[in-house]
């Protein structure tokens, strides 16, 4: 029985590290001028606003590599202007929030993408293209996503159900 409690368990620490939340990260492009940089970020904080009350949310904003970036310095004001709370880890109750900020030709046109984790599984995609001056172009893209959960997870989650099962069964064992 200790042979096989042992390697059950030991596969659960191991597996359990490998859960993970929301998106994945943030990416930033060349950037446009300020001003454009500017514009594109306060219409990002407007869409926000109109999905979850600021005020009463907390968002975690999930860095680019390059940190210093306009738009996120940009953004961020917008959120705590607007009255969005920022934090700096991720927690179960705050969205997390990854952007993807780039070009899309020639032309200077821009494309902002807003990757918002709202639950441990469920979450939103808003996207949108703007013109060189950081106007937005015809309409906004939202859809709602599932983040998968992936079969490494899966099994963590079932050998987790399956260790404590065997613990329960252990225990009322050796408690008779």
């Amino acid at each position: 029985m200790r042979t096989f409690i042992f390697p059950l368990l030991l596969m659960v620490l191991l597996a359990s590290g490998c859960a993970g939340r929301g998106p994945v990260g943030s990416y930033c492009g060349p950037l446009p001028e300020e001003s454009a940089v500017t514009a594109i970020a306060a219409d990002a904080v407007d869409c926000l606003s109109t999905l979850y009350p600021p005020g009463h949310t907390s968002v975690h904003l999930v860095p680019a590599k390059d940190v210093g970036n306009n738009f996120v310095q940009a953004f961020e004001n917008g959120l705590r202007t607007k009255g969005f709370t920022l934090i700096p880890d991720a927690r179960p109750d705050a969205l997390a929030i990854a952007y993807t900020l780039d070009a899309m030709d020639e032309k200077s046109a821009w494309y902002l993408q807003l990757r918002i984790s709202d639950t441990a599984e469920q979450g939103k995609s808003i996207a949108r293209a703007y013109t060189a001056s950081g106007q937005p172009e015809a309409g906004q893209s939202r859809t709602e996503i599932e983040f998968k959960r992936s079969m490494l997870q899966k099994a963590a989650d079932k050998t987790k159900e399956t260790a404590g099962k065997a613990y329960d069964a252990t225990r009322s064992f050796l408690m008779e």
